[in-house]
């Protein structure tokens, strides 16, 4: 069966991480920390690169969880996390809300922010995620096994 999709290189060897989509799509980087589960980003970096106001990714983020928590298999707990900083003038901090976001999450996010960089970033991933499906579906057996043996010796 033909494809339509351009496979480009290196895509076809080595797909690149949604980290990398992300950063060529927002101009910048905007994963504050790795972690052994992948980056995390924060609401405050997401509202300066999304060019919006904080309380309109927290808006989005509460929209995120009261469609979503219902369903455990996208652990919003562990994707979405809250937590706090301190805001204000220096002696006159005050703890405010924002939220560490995972690569996963920032997925999930996506759909709720309402941003022409969002759509974007949205319609890359769908885009990739074609392509590899694409790709994979014309593997043989002995090369996906191939694959699968990479990750596991790679995971240990």
């Amino acid at each position: 069966m033909k494809t339509k999709f351009n496979i480009e290189i290196p895509f076809a060897t080595k797909p690149p991480r949604l980290k990398v989509l992300v950063n060529s799509y927002m101009m910048g980087d905007v994963w504050v920390r790795d972690t052994p589960f992948g980056p995390v980003t924060d609401s405050l970096t997401l509202a300066k690169k999304f060019d919006q106001r904080h309380d309109n990714i927290l808006r989005a983020i509460n929209k995120c969880r009261s469609e979503l928590s219902h369903n455990t298999v996208y652990q919003l707990d562990q994707n979405i996390i809250e937590t706090v900083y301190l805001a204000g003038a220096k002696g006159k901090e005050r703890e405010e809300r924002k939220v560490d976001i995972t690569e996963f999450g920032l997925v999930l996010l996506l759909l709720y922010i309402n941003s022409p960089k969002a759509r974007q970033i949205s319609a890359e991933i769908l885009y990739r995620f074609l392509v590899l499906k694409t790709y994979v579906l014309g593997l043989n057996e002995k090369q996906i096994g191939a694959i699968k043996g990479y990750y596991r010796k790679s995971a240990d």
